[in-house]
């Protein structure tokens, strides 16, 4: 599971009882790379399609009114944190983070206008939480509780960016209270997140169907825990139910980016590489998140596809700027992109890396350094991170195929067959990796 995916799934349980449907964000080299692709695409696909172009203008021209009307009364603080707060939607919703600065404008004219507020500072941490900016994030959300203990939006805040920030422990116990306080879709997907960095792919299944039951029928929220399940699932080797989650996601929620990938991830791992491009196509055409982009790149070579690998490589690239001009920081996200692309890649990927990393120690974070490393030859170097990757018994195949690839080469056969295995179940996370991961376990095998 990408972060980009858990940073939807947070942005979308914490919206509770809003609608936020997505819209096309058109980037014209996107577009231009993308065009040959969408031909042959069923009529379905076209009317959907169409679907969200209406109801993205009709989404943008909300976002408008509200725009003038609080530029009508610029004296009125809550009206700027309300249009700051839908900055952050509509960046959320169309994957364009150029809203980021808006938002970050609208907050400070709410500030300069009325006393810090629970509700603004809430609503601050999550700007710094799409920014990627974890320790503001925590400092804000911490700020918010200190004026109002009880604020449920600070405290889903601030576990967001403790586990972010690499603090299980203590993000545990503010988990445990979360629930305590109320056991929805916000609380209880975070419990089941948690989980499965500890390990505990079953409880992350049973509190992921909690969470499924605790959403409305039809709404945004239980389309998102259904695709949240159907990548736990996934982890299970469990993919036919998987499948059932991704599509149940979709039939509610036609544009969910996490079912979308998850889809693509099976159509790949079943060598249906049209299929699987045709959905990741549909999806970046509207919503260019570097993970799917990603994902992209990641079928194409697997493919064998080597000039649309080239080109998802390039929207990368393009995602990725966009990001960080506008504030974000994606240089965890960068790094591991980066390392898959191969040695070539590999000393921009070790640059990105150590930048993540001084930033926060998490399990991602070193994952990236880790197979960052090993990308560019430094095996020695790559295996303490890889075991601090997997000091949690994480249930996230990419991080443990990352170890096992780390501690094969390292000569450390026996814990390189101990990660391989606990792999194993995910046969979906890479297409382009699966031949890799057989050869390895045949190479291990024969040294047993």
């Amino acid at each position: 599971m990408t972060t980009d995916e858990r940073l939807e799934f947070r942005s979308e349980s914490r919206l509770i009882g809003r609608r936020a449907p997505r819209r096309v964000f058109a980037v014209c080299v996107l577009t231009a790379v993308l065009a040959t692709s969408a031909a042959g695409k069923a009529a379905s696909a076209a009317n959907a399609a169409d679907a969200a172009k209406s109801q993205d203008a009709l989404l943008e021209r909300q976002l408008d009114a509200l725009r003038r009307r609080t530029e009508e009364t610029p004296k009125n603080g809550a009206g700027w944190k309300e249009l700051g707060s839908a900055y952050v939607r509509r960046a959320y919703e169309t994957a364009d983070p150029s809203y980021y600065p808006a938002a970050a404008d609208a907050f400070k004219r709410a500030s300069a206008l009325v006393p810090k507020s629970p509700e603004l500072l809430s609503a601050e941490a999550g700007l710094a939480l799409a920014r990627h900016e974890f320790a503001v994030a925590a400092s804000l959300s911490r700020d918010a509780l200190t004026l109002q203990p009880n604020s449920f939006d600070a405290k889903v805040a601030l576990v967001d960016a403790t586990i972010e920030l690499g603090r299980y422990d203590e993000a545990a116990g503010l988990i445990d209270g979360l629930v305590d306080q109320r056991a929805g879709v916000a609380s209880l997907s975070r419990l089941s997140y948690l989980r499965q960095l500890n390990g505990d792919i079953v409880g992350a299944e049973a509190a992921m169907r909690s969470a499924i039951s605790a959403a409305p029928a039809g709404t945004v929220d239980r389309s998102v825990a259904l695709a949240y399940l159907g990548d736990i699932l996934l982890e299970r080797g469990k993919g036919s139910a998987a499948r059932k989650a991704f599509d149940e996601a979709r039939r509610i929620h036609p544009f969910s980016a996490t079912a979308a990938m998850g889809i693509a991830r099976m159509d790949a791992g079943d060598r249906r590489w049209g299929a699987s491009i045709a959905v990741l196509d549909a999806l970046t055409e509207r919503v260019p998140l570097p993970g799917a982009l990603g994902q992209r790149a990641d079928v194409a070579r697997a493919a064998h596809d080597p000039k649309g690998e080239l080109a998802a490589n390039q929207l990368v690239d393009a995602s990725i700027a966009l990001f960080r001009s506008n504030g974000a920081v994606v240089d965890s996200e960068l790094a591991v992109l980066l390392a898959d692309r191969g040695p070539g890649s590999a000393a921009s990927a070790v640059s990105a890396a150590k930048k993540a990393y001084a930033s926060r120690q998490t399990i991602f974070t070193n994952d990236a350094m880790a197979w960052s490393l090993f990308q560019a030859g430094k095996v020695t170097d790559a295996v303490p991170f890889a075991r601090r990757a997997v000091a949690t018994n994480p249930a996230v195949a990419s991080v443990r195929w990352h170890a096992a690839a780390v501690f094969a080469a390292a000569g450390f056969n026996d814990d390189a067959r101990s990660e391989l295995a606990a792999a194993s179940a995910n046969q979906w996370f890479s297409a382009s990796q699966n031949s890799a991961r057989v050869a390895l376990a045949i190479k291990l095998k024969g040294q047993s």
